[in-house]
């Protein structure tokens, strides 16, 4: 899965690598602990020339009103292709979500170490998601989105089960805007292992409300120690 990432650069920068211009008045501030529930920045289909802010934790069509949601933070890629319920997202309703790295918990015994992943060749890049627009009770229109996950590649696997789906910016247009969804199932795989680095880090960032770039210092892993913890 995908729990945490980050987002750091200048403005036009971001702007520069997603062809699309912020919205009036959206936050650009870096930021080194993304969570869920919180508003992300984005850029969907339905208005690809424009980042703006939506809430990451998405709320599936299916919700009926007055229900409480179940929220997604994540899509798996096997579900869009497979599912009927998911296939709409992949035909219709498709995002990038720009950042500069993320975390996952390796278990270790008992214990999670924190790792950070980032790509040391592209400091901003983009996740591959999904996207819902509902009327909440109010009137008020409400955007929400999940991002899409896949299988490890080799430097993941060691970590986590799961990976989130990384684009290639030669790919950003074609992911957004392709009518022909049996072209897009290349961009669901794993990124190259090799292009990718990762590092142990402090168990600051487990808690939502820390942030800074301390987050991201190397940390010394925990040992691993066979029968450590048996009873």
């Amino acid at each position: 899965m995908c729990g945490r990432y980050t987002l750091a650069g200048k403005p036009v920068d971001l702007e520069k690598q997603l062809r699309a211009n912020l919205l009036y008045g959206t936050s650009t501030k870096p930021t080194y602990n993304i969570s869920p529930g919180q508003e992300i920045l984005a850029v969907t289909n339905k208005q690809p020339d424009a980042i703006q802010a939506i809430r990451w934790g998405l709320v599936p069509y299916w919700t009926q009103p007055g229900e409480k949601p179940q929220l997604m933070i994540n899509a798996r890629q096997e579900s869009l292709n497979e599912k009927p319920g998911f296939k709409k997202y992949l035909h219709q309703q498709r995002c990038l979500i720009p950042a500069s790295g993320f975390y996952e918990w390796k278990t270790i015994g008992k214990l999670k170490q924190p790792y950070y992943m980032s790509l040391p060749n592209h400091p901003v890049f983009c996740f591959a998601g999904i996207w819902e627009e509902s009327i909440q009770s109010n009137g008020q229109t409400h955007q929400s989105v999940a991002i899409i996950t896949t299988l490890p590649n080799a430097l993941m696997e060691g970590i986590h089960n799961r990976m989130p789906v990384i684009l290639r910016k030669e790919n950003y247009s074609t992911w957004l805007m392709n009518e022909n969804t049996s072209d897009l199932a290349s961009f669901l795989l794993p990124f190259p292992s090799e292009e990718m680095i990762a590092w142990p880090v402090r168990n600051l960032v487990s808690k939502g409300t820390n942030d800074g770039p301390e987050l991201i210092q190397k940390d010394n892993p925990l040992p691993f120690q066979t029968g450590l913890f048996d009873e």
